[in-house]
Formats: C-alpha cells, sequence, structure tokens
C-alpha cells in the first residue's frame, strides 16, 4: 500500500512562518502606497473644486486685484470665505477656532510649522462634505513669494489636509497649498522650477503642489 502524501506540521508551521515574515515585509509598503494614491486622489478633486468655485468667484467679485487683500486681519479672511462659501459643499465650519484643521501641522522636513491653534493666526478653516479640511489664510508680500508664485502683493492661500484629521498632518504629504493672484488660483510652485523649490526632504514643502501636477500626479521629492 503507498503511502499517503502530506506535510508534516513542522513543514507547515514552517511554510506559515514564511509567509508571515512575506506578509510583515510587504503589507506596510503596500498600505503606504493605497494611502499615497487616495491622497492623490483628493488632491486632483479638491484642487478642481477650488479652481471651478474661484472662477465662479472672480466671475461675481471681479479678479482678486480689486479684492481688498492684507494680512493679519480676520474680518479680510471672513469676507473672502463668504464669497467662496456658496460655491463649496461644507460639513462644518470652525471660522478662526479649532476644530476643522490637524494640528500639529509640520513642514515637510518634520518641523512643526503651526503647534495647535493660536487665536491671532487670522484664519478660516472648514470641512468639506468629502472629509477633506480647508484652511484660508492671507499671506503678505513676502510670504506670497515663498509659495513659488511671481507676486509682490498680499495673497489668499488655500491650505488643503487632503486626509482630513489622519497623519501625517505634513506639507508636501497630505497638506498642499494653492495660492489666489490676479491670474486666479494657483498651485504652490506654479511659476518657479522644481529644483529651485522647496519639495525636498531639507524643505518646507510649500511648492510640491505645481511640482506633483507637473510630474502626472506623482509624488516626488528632491534630494
Amino acid at each position: 500500500m503507498k503511502g499517503t502524501l502530506g506535510f508534516t506540521l513542522a513543514e507547515v508551521l514552517i511554510t506559515l512562518g514564511i509567509i508571515g515574515v512575506v506578509a510583515a515585509l510587504t503589507i506596510p509598503s503596500i498600505n503606504q502606497k493605497i494611502s499615497l494614491n487616495k491622497n492623490i486622489t483628493s488632491l486632483k478633486k479638491t484642487y478642481s473644486v477650488l479652481q471651478q468655485a474661484t472662477l465662479k468667484v472672480i466671475a461675481e467679485h471681479e479678479s482678486p486685484e480689486y479684492w481688498t487683500i492684507a494680512d493679519n486681519d480676520q474680518d479680510l479672511v471672513d469676507d473672502i470665505y463668504n464669497y467662496y462659501k456658496p460655491h463649496f459643499n461644507i460639513m462644518r465650519e470652525c471660522q478662526n477656532a479649532p476644530g476643522c484643521w490637524g494640528y500639529p501641522t509640520k513642514y515637510l522636513n518634520g518641523n512643526v510649522y503651526w503647534s495647535n491653534h493660536v487665536a491671532g493666526y487670522y484664519q478660516y478653516s472648514f470641512t468639506l462634505v468629502d472629509g477633506v479640511n480647508v484652511l484660508l489664510d492671507i499671506y503678505d508680500a513676502g510670504n506670497s513669494r515663498s509659495f513659488g508664485a511671481n507676486v509682490d502683493y498680499p495673497c489668499p492661500v488655500f491650505w488643503v489636509d487632503v486626509n482630513a484629521d489622519k497623519l501625517p498632518n505634513q506639507i508636501g504629504k497630505d497638506i498642499f497649498a494653492f495660492i489666489i493672484t490676479k491670474k486666479g488660483l494657483q498651485p504652490a510652485g506654479i511659476d518657479i522650477d522644481d529644483e529651485d523649490g522647496d519639495c525636498n526632504s531639507g524643505g518646507n514643502g510649500w511648492t510640491c503642489t505645481a511640482r506633483i501636477i507637473r510630474d502626472g500626479w506623482t509624488i516626488k521629492y528632491s534630494d
């Protein structure tokens, strides 16, 4: 009588152990790729939403060059938000208060930009129905140029956190900037070459938005 073919308990345990090791090595990278893909999809959608809203706002309130824009003025930030509000599907509004933005907010290099909410920031934060957190702020001329746009005047800026309150809350990874200029809504970094921006491991990450779009909606960082 021929013997029955099969696996010993030791062989089964060894095989399961190998499968477990392979899974432990590959699942994190798979999850990271899925997360990046979700962030890019959300960024594309939010860019479209902001762009369409900006076109409507300009049609209703003329070009931003005719708006009253100045840094450190909550009333002006509120006015700009109210221009946009009818064109957004909003789940919650926080104005200049906690609840619609994740802290701490970090630069791409890991340093902290905003450690927590401070009333003196003069911002307006809100959450869209798809869960994207948005923060509206006004930056003066010097800071506006830091967004990689050829401007010499104060500009409103939309910061978007594409995965809501989830980590890493890091500019250039899940937080991206769009600047409103006389040309309309522009991704931060639009007017500079990638090598001149700060989308690198040691940088702030402010100019990553335009780079991601130029790179075919993929996230790449300079050395």
